[in-house]
């Protein structure tokens, strides 16, 4: 997530604790054993379940198909900026506190995975770039394993941040939901109520939100645009995104 703000670390985590000692002299870990995967509960927003393909839609801008995420994604990655290690759906360590990294994997991953992830944890910008680059292959996170942290732990997670950040979020139309959790997973949920320039959109989105206006929010992602001029990656998400709210909006 290559935008995911500051605000979000300070409204919604406290700061993390030391980072443990990690010795890059040491031995190379063994490759993660695979453990029993727990099956998904039911993925909801107050009364209303989020779309199956709302949440594909998120997992298809954060990895990719199957084969691209095996291919580039099964591995430790920077995706740029001010992120952290990343790894799964999108999950970035350098914006998570060590216990909620134990908690988001546990039962995923085994014990010995999770305590050299935690390493991670913090870490942004160039520090997180040569974490990277010194311990790439270290930590492999299979799609299955990526898509049920994603499924059972992140959904849940974000659509109470999303419903915390802005007004009348139950109310929207399943993939209308779905369009501003991905913004949200992407961004952070700070930037509504920042005052900065760079969230002028951002809070526009929380404004409309409160006058029930949502016929207005797909322009306010699309003009989100005008912040990546080069990265066409997060251009594309964002006019996806505007496109997937306007998809719910017909179907009412």
């Amino acid at each position: 997530m290559a935008d995911l703000l500051q605000s979000l670390f300070d409204l919604f985590r406290p700061p993390p604790p030391p980072k443990p000692v990690y010795s890059p002299g040491g031995p190379v870990p063994a490759k993660p054993t695979v453990v029993p995967i727990p099956a998904s509960p039911s993925v909801e927003s107050g009364s209303k379940s989020i779309p199956d393909d709302a949440i594909t839609f998120v997992l298809d801008e954060e990895d990719g198909s199957p084969a691209y995420y095996v291919k580039t994604e099964e591995h430790w990655s920077w995706p740029g900026g001010v992120s952290g290690p990343t790894v799964g759906g999108g999950y970035d360590f350098g914006y998570v506190t060590v216990a909620e990294a134990q908690a988001d994997w546990a039962g995923i991953l085994d014990d010995a995975t999770i305590e050299r992830m935690i390493v991670a944890v913090g870490r942004r910008g160039a520090a997180a770039e040569a974490f990277v680059q010194a311990h790439r292959d270290e930590i492999t996170i299979t799609w299955d394993q990526a898509v049920a942290e994603f499924k059972t732990r992140e959904v849940p997670k974000w659509l109470t941040r999303c419903r915390a950040a802005l007004p009348n979020f139950d109310l929207l139309p399943g993939d209308c939901q779905g369009a501003l959790f991905s913004l949200s997973y992407n961004r952070g949920t700070g930037g509504y109520a920042d005052p900065g320039p760079r969230d002028l959109e951002m809070r526009e989105i929380k404004a409309a939100m409160i006058a029930k206006n949502y016929a207005a929010i797909p322009a306010y992602l699309r003009s989100m645009k005008r912040l990546w001029p080069t990265v066409k990656d997060l251009q594309n998400r964002r006019d996806h995104e505007a496109a997937l709210f306007e998809k719910g909006l017909a179907s009412t």
